[in-house]
């Protein structure tokens, strides 16, 4: 499947990605293979649809790829050394999430499927946003005058906020499917 296949390629940027953030902070090939990344999730998924290749394991792929590549952004940010303190603790919600909705999930593999919330496109947009605004290597453009820290520090903690009310809202799912609720 074509679609499964730039999934893959769009996971083996991780690594790069990680590297270079760790290793050399802020820079234009790690933005580029950030957002590069992220272009492609759009591109797989448009794919998967119009190729009429859409599976279950093509969306596990996704899921996967995506968590891989937030964990790789922050990860790297935070080796080297990139995000402010309320960044650092936004960004470590940011992650976290992930594992605790997939716990969500497992707790009800044989019931209703979480119904996603309206703050997570809003929430993913912040994060995605302030991640690559934290990339951004504008010391090394001459004569830049702009200060990025804070507005990616920002977008950070505005998706981190976001992350806990989207938490909230499937934790209230979940343990009212398994209290026999329904969602």
């Amino acid at each position: 499947m074509i679609s499964n296949t730039v999934t893959l390629f769009r996971m083996g940027l991780v690594l790069p990605l990680f590297i270079l953030l760790a290793t050399g902070g802020p820079g234009w090939t790690a933005l580029a293979l950030y957002l590069g990344s992220g272009l492609l999730d759009v591109v797989d998924g448009k794919l998967a649809r119009g190729l009429g290749e859409s599976s279950p394991l093509g969306a596990l792929l996704d899921l996967v790829a995506d968590r891989l590549l937030t964990l790789a952004a922050v990860a790297g940010l935070l080796v080297h050394g990139d995000l402010g303190l309320a960044a650092a603790c936004a960004a470590v919600i940011l992650v976290a999430r992930c594992n605790v909705v997939a716990s969500f999930g497992e707790a009800l593999a044989t019931r209703p499927a979480l119904v996603s919330s309206r703050f997570e496109y809003p929430k993913i947009v912040l994060s995605f946003a302030g991640l690559g605004l934290a990339m951004m290597p504008l010391d090394q453009v001459p004569g830049t005058q702009i200060e990025l820290a804070p507005i990616a520090e920002t977008l950070i903690v505005l998706a981190a906020a976001l992350t806990l009310v989207t938490l909230a809202g499937y934790a209230r799912q979940t343990v009212r499917a398994l209290a026999g609720q329904g969602g």
